[in-house]
């Protein structure tokens, strides 16, 4: 698709302002597009983070989690269904050496949050469920087991 075909279809879609705030690297991926002629098109997508709907705790955990060198971390992109319209999303998604890790960061804990990390422990035993907190010497790491 060419660039101005894709700048032409949304000019004519109507578009709110929080739509075009969760498409706000689309115009990071226009560029990335390359055609060469006589060949495929060339697509490089610039991944997209919810960095900024994080607190200033989870922002220092994430720069952390990146200083590890993880094969993968996704923010908040994971949600798991623990019951009727009862849902569990952790701050961090870290898959590194085929383990998936789910990661959330808590400057204080309320009960509610607790009883959902270890109900989604016993119900998706595939992945790891780690609470952090941070302490004096840097962070502390508590596995949730079912």
């Amino acid at each position: 698709m060419n660039p101005n075909d894709l700048a032409a279809i949304q000019r004519k879609l109507p578009l709110s302002a929080a739509c075009l705030k969760r498409n706000q690297h689309m115009d990071e991926f226009v560029q990335s597009l390359s055609v060469i002629p006589d060949h495929p098109i060339a697509v490089t997508v610039v991944k997209s983070t919810d960095e900024e709907k994080l607190n200033k705790t989870e922002k220092a955990y994430y720069d952390f989690l990146r200083g590890l060198g993880a094969q993968w971390i996704g923010i908040q992109n994971i949600t798991f269904k623990l019951a009727h319209d009862t849902r569990f999303t952790p701050d961090f998604t870290v898959i590194d050496q085929g383990h998936m890790r789910c990661i959330d960061v808590k400057g204080f804990q309320r009960e509610d949050a607790l009883i959902k990390i270890k109900v989604a422990a016993r119900l998706f035993p595939f992945t790891k469920f780690i609470i952090v907190k941070r302490g004096k010497g840097g962070w502390n790491h508590q596995e949730v087991t079912p």
